[in-house]
């Protein structure tokens, strides 16, 4: 029997995932994934589990036994460009919470958070970004569930941590709210049509430091936070550590498809598919790539999102290299295995 029993809430998302398939390769360690609904393509057991409903927490998971850890992944859904709901995410995390907290084996609860916690996505700030920075005064539901978290751990054995990740990338299949995916599906696309890689977003943003944080390394890190005491109520950045101005990554990427580096040039990229459907479906085509859609392959808002900020989006991880995490990832190597995965699954020419 495995000494510990993990669940997993928002397996079905994009970290949750990850943190499923690192999971499942460690010995020691069994799970359950919690979602709303059960989808095939996930790979653990799975229990379906409205994180809404108070009453089907408590009634699926108060009486089981064992578990010892709680990876929180799980978020309400929301339009892109929409606040989220403090209140309902909130909740979601309190209902699940209040239903485990008193299980005598639970050691641990993790969640994860993001950048959105030092208001990135709102405005310039002071950079990098560091683990205690004064809060935005943005309603952000990353402060409601912290002090939900500090509130009921008083006096518990079990301590909690938080990870704030930025910009994730993964080698998966069927995820359209990917920006490595979505550059790539561009790329190709201005290369079948004769013309350079221009940026999408505008000259300051193309001036601007992004970062990124690939999650197999994230999924390691939550088994980091998680199992090393030292790291026992706290947050975490956790990024590849290599922030990069988009106007040095642009060339790299324009290198790999063999095209000229193009200027800025700022475009919606949610309606990209409305002007190019046509000829990505005959592309689709003369390269026996895998069917899709323009509109839905890519989550090209996403674009938007990411490509928007005109300043620097940078984090510090001097504090996780202090508590013990020395991993670090090339982005540009990242990007260039991302690339390589979508063409040899038939994703991109």
């Amino acid at each position: 029997m495995a000494q510990n029993l993990v669940l997993i809430a928002g397996a079905t998302g994009q970290i949750g995932a990850s943190v499923a398939r690192h999971v499942m390769d460690r010995s020691g360690w069994d799970l359950v994934g919690l979602s709303r609904r059960v989808q095939q393509h996930v790979p653990c057991p799975m229990l379906a589990v409205d994180l809404l409903d108070a009453e089907d927490c408590r009634r699926k998971l108060g009486g089981m036994q064992g578990v010892t850890h709680v990876v929180y992944a799980a978020r309400y859904d929301h339009a892109g460009g929409e606040l989220e709901s403090v209140d309902i995410n909130l909740q979601m995390l309190s209902n699940l919470l209040t239903a485990v907290k008193d299980r005598p084996d639970l050691r641990h609860i993790h969640v994860v958070h993001g950048t959105k916690y030092y208001g990135h996505n709102a405005g310039p700030g002071p950079v990098p970004y560091r683990e205690n920075a004064p809060r935005s005064p943005r309603p952000v539901f990353y402060y409601a569930q912290q002090d939900f978290l500090i509130q009921q751990q008083g006096g518990q054995a079990w301590d909690w941590s938080i990870s704030r990740p930025h910009t994730f990338c993964d080698l998966v299949l069927d995820e359209p709210r990917s920006i490595t995916l979505l550059v790539a599906i561009y790329a190709s696309m201005l290369k079948e049509l004769g013309l350079p890689l221009r940026f999408p977003g505008t000259q300051l943003a193309f001036k601007s430091r992004t970062q990124f944080t690939w999650l197999p390394m994230l999924a390691r890190s939550i088994e980091w936070m998680i199992t090393d005491r030292t790291c026992a109520n706290q947050a975490f950045n956790v990024v590849n550590g290599d922030a990069e101005r988009w106007s040095a990554l642009w060339p790299a990427i324009a290198d790999y498809f063999d095209m000229a580096c193009g200027d800025p040039e700022p475009e919606r990229l949610a309606r990209f598919p409305e002007s190019h459907s046509d000829i990505w479906c005959d592309m689709v085509s003369l390269h026996g790539l895998r069917p899709s859609e323009l509109s839905t392959v890519a989550q090209w808002a996403y674009g938007d999102y990411v490509f928007s900020p005109e300043w620097d989006v940078v984090s510090s991880m001097d504090k996780a290299r202090e508590h013990g995490l020395t991993e670090s990832i090339d982005t540009r190597q990242m990007w260039r295995d991302s690339f390589d995965f979508y063409r040899s699954h038939k994703i991109i020419p």
